[in-house]
């Protein structure tokens, strides 16, 4: 994995790009990028694997990765730019639940998850947002259960 940092700019673009950032005003936007850290990574890299510790969320700026579960070999489904990575860790305090492989070459933002706690508390309507987004999540997965279950 390469660290070549984004610039400031294009990290405020990639959280622009995510709807949990998206509504911030643009200033702290942009005061919260310069905090954040970059990731890049070639395709068939892998950023965390199941169970690895997790500490960190990241937003995908640019390409594609594949979720892989546990014992899948298949993935479940392919994140792109906008999407939020890696923010169940924070509130279950376990390892990571699914392994994570960039399909293409891939830049991703990442922020710790103690400045992204103070994140949620400064602007509370994005912490509305996350939770939509893993209730969503949630549902994705009961339905491909269900699904698996009938076949």
């Amino acid at each position: 994995m390469k660290t070549t940092a984004l610039t400031v700019a294009a990290r405020t673009r990639t959280l622009s790009t995510c709807p949990l950032f998206a509504g911030i005003p643009p200033a702290d936007r942009a005061l919260l990028a310069e905090m954040m850290e970059t990731e890049r990574l070639r395709a068939g890299e892998t950023l965390f694997q199941a169970g690895d510790p997790s500490d960190r969320v990241y937003v995908v700026g640019e390409g594609r990765l594949a979720v892989f579960l546990p014992d899948e070999t298949q993935p479940v489904r392919t994140l792109g730019p906008g999407d939020i990575i890696g923010e169940y860790g924070m509130f279950l305090n376990r390892g990571r639940s699914a392994t994570l492989k960039a399909e293409t070459d891939a830049a991703l933002v990442s922020l710790d998850y103690t400045r992204f706690r103070s994140f949620l508390l400064r602007f509370p309507e994005a912490a509305l947002v996350l939770l939509r987004t893993a209730v969503e999540r949630l549902v994705a997965a009961e339905t491909r259960a269900r699904g698996s279950a009938q076949t």
